[in-house]
């Protein structure tokens, strides 16, 4: 499913000043989300910019390995804030209304009574869940099946998060690392250092996605498609857009990051 295309006749009525189209403008998703679906490795990680889909774009798989029939384990979700987690599953029942998977919401679920953890919990025909869960460290202990950790760098405590979450895999499953940067010494950074410089010690799969590779893919073409149509950006092309985001920017290290 993950290059089935969305309305056809979209390309031929696009709004926005973009120059760059998506290899298939009616894909749902772009080269660089494609790539990330469709990778299986066990360790992957993700260095990308800011709201460029990634984390839109991997709630899909999330709810395709937990609605496949035969499905072995829950995945565990976890994000920077309690909002981004409800933000996280809400995309997860928007993918499993598209391909028309049957899917019950249970709400806030306590995943750990003693310690007061909670998370929010979507269960699928299989019995398995996809439960999304803030930035406690702890709530990923003594859990079973395959892990997405959103916004990685910003969470307080990084390297406590991977200490606990990979043990999680040695039944199976898949660890997802997804983030933008937050200083040289970071945890997330030293990852990326790891399979950069010291011969990729723990088999990572490093994926690496710029502002600058997502608009070279066709970002601007589909922004431009979801925003309305007297938004400003509908007037920009990519480098317009590129500046755009710049100058929002709070300085120059914020933007490089």
């Amino acid at each position: 499913m993950a290059n089935a295309t969305v309305g056809a006749g979209r390309a031929r009525d696009k709004k926005g000043n973009a120059k760059i189209l998506p290899p298939n403008p009616d894909a749902l998703f772009l080269p660089y989300q494609e790539r990330w679906i469709k990778d299986t490795s066990r360790l992957k990680l993700m260095e990308k910019a800011r709201q460029i889909g990634l984390s839109w774009s991997t709630a899909y798989p999330t709810v395709e390995r937990t609605a496949k029939a035969g499905a072995k384990w829950d995945q565990w979700v976890s994000s920077r804030d309690e909002i981004q987690a409800r933000l996280f599953l809400d995309d997860c029942k928007m993918w499993a209304k598209v391909f028309q998977l049957a899917a019950e919401d249970l709400g806030e679920v306590v995943i750990d009574a003693a310690k007061k953890l909670t998370a929010h919990a979507l269960r699928f025909a299989t019995q398995r869940c996809i439960y999304s869960m803030s930035s406690n460290p702890d709530a990923q202990a003594g859990k079973r099946g395959g892990r997405v950790l959103d916004e990685f760098a910003l969470l307080l405590d990084p390297r406590k998060m991977w200490s606990i979450a990979y043990p999680g895999l040695t039944w199976g499953g898949l660890l997802e690392v997804i983030s933008t940067h937050r200083g040289s010494r970071n945890f997330f950074n030293e990852l990326i250092r790891e399979v950069k410089e010291k011969n990729n010690p723990k088999h990572i799969s490093l994926h690496r996605v710029t502002l600058q590779d997502a608009l070279d893919q066709g970002f601007l073409y589909k922004l431009q498609q979801a925003l309305p149509a007297d938004a400003e950006q509908q007037a920009m092309d990519e480098k317009e857009y590129f500046d755009f985001i710049k100058a929002g920017c709070a300085d120059e290290e914020s933007f490089l990051q």
